[in-house]
């Protein structure tokens, strides 16, 4: 081996070591149920905050983001989200997806810690596994 390598090979080894220690291991995610209840015209998200506690997100903006998807009227009332409209479970299963793939996921480690950080008028998902930075969607 070459002092080239060995060089390579140290310097890679050292920024092995500086990297911040692996947190999680995205296992939080898979056992999350919703709790769903259809009542005449509202359906209700029962366990709306503890999902959010999950995900490590402000209730306020999950509950925009699904509410502006459904296209649909709601408010957030004690630890449920109550949506005016009848939708079935699966459709917002796939919308709560859709978000945890656009503002949890970290794009880099595909690890689930990540935290939301607004700059100016940019916001950006920060991984507490990895260190990356990635812009956002905005949501208008």
């Amino acid at each position: 081996m070459s002092t080239v390598d060995k060089r390579y090979l140290e310097l890679l080894d050292r920024a092995l070591r500086m990297l911040p220690p692996r947190t999680s291991s995205g296992r939080r995610l898979e056992g999350i149920q919703l709790k769903v209840i259809v009542a005449g015209k509202r359906t209700m998200i029962q366990n709306f905050k503890e999902l959010c506690s999950i995900l490590n997100r402000e209730p306020s903006h999950v509950a925009r983001f699904l509410l502006r998807e459904l296209a649909a009227p709601g408010h957030i009332e004690g630890d449920s989200l109550i949506i005016q409209g009848e939708f079935p479970r699966q459709r917002l299963i796939d919308i709560l997806t859709r978000y945890i793939k656009n503002y949890v996921i970290c794009p880099v480690c595909q690890a689930p810690d990540t935290i939301l950080v607004k700059e100016k008028r940019m916001v950006f998902m920060v991984c507490t596994a990895c260190g990356a930075k990635s812009s956002v969607k905005p949501m208008a």
